[in-house]
């Protein structure tokens, strides 16, 4: 029986459904299969679909990012970074709340110009997304970091931290470091924009290789209380 082609809809239903009550069940599911799969295939990829995202934003959500870390000069293994990783995870994230520290390795090669442009070019992107956090750098790239603009002077944290933890302070106002800055179009300055992590308490703890390594702050840094917090964690 073929289902007349200008039939109203519920007419239309109403026959296919007596067409499939006199099929067998194998004739039936054939039958299904060879008028509706596509109809079949896009309602389960659409069920998938909405599956992930309800998996993706109610019941497993990816935890947010508490602070990130760019490790962008001298060496160190993973395990070691994943070593700061939990001890800065548990000096700032609180238990209760889905977040997560990141210490990402971004030393750029010198064999490769392509790898160093993608280092770049990522810093800028999370920079400009206010995304990175703290920089771990050599002389060399702190003062080219300040120049930039990529880095921002360290007074206020400084006095909040003086603030907080005074004994902390106290080690960290022997460490800092001054560059130049761009305060106006072609007008520099020296400000406090660097923290020597020279002999530091926390990675000497870890175990990081003694190295000439300096703490800078992002200037487009949104979590000024984690920040603190984790300056606080490296000379506590």
């Amino acid at each position: 029986m073929e289902t007349p082609v200008h039939a109203p809809f519920k007419e239309k239903v109403r026959i296919e459904i007596t067409k499939m009550r006199e099929m067998d069940f194998k004739t039936r599911m054939g039958y299904i299969w060879e008028y509706y799969k596509y109809l079949i295939i896009g309602l389960v990829i659409v069920l998938i679909i909405i599956g992930s995202l309800i998996n993706t934003w109610f019941i497993n959500p990816p935890p947010q990012t508490a602070l990130f870390i760019s490790w962008n000069s001298g060496f160190a293994f993973q395990e070691q970074l994943d070593d700061l990783t939990d001890a800065l995870t548990e000096k700032i994230v609180d238990e209760k709340q889905n977040e997560t520290v990141i210490v990402s390795m971004s030393i750029s090669s010198d064999d490769d110009p392509s790898v160093s442009m993608a280092m770049i070019q990522r810093t800028v992107a999370m920079l400009a997304a206010g995304e990175l956090d703290i920089f771990i750098l050599d002389y060399a790239a702190l003062d080219e970091y300040s120049l930039s603009g990529f880095l921002q002077p360290l007074d206020d944290i400084l006095a909040q931290i003086q603030s907080i933890n005074p004994a902390v302070y106290d080690r960290i106002k022997d460490a800092v470091i001054s560059a130049s800055i761009e305060e106006e179009e072609g007008v520099t300055q020296e400000r406090i924009t660097g923290i020597s992590l020279s002999n530091n308490p926390l990675l000497t703890r870890l175990d990081f290789f003694e190295q000439e390594l300096y703490l800078g702050v992002s200037a487009t840094s949104r979590r000024d209380e984690n920040v603190i917090n984790a300056i606080i964690a490296f000379f506590e």
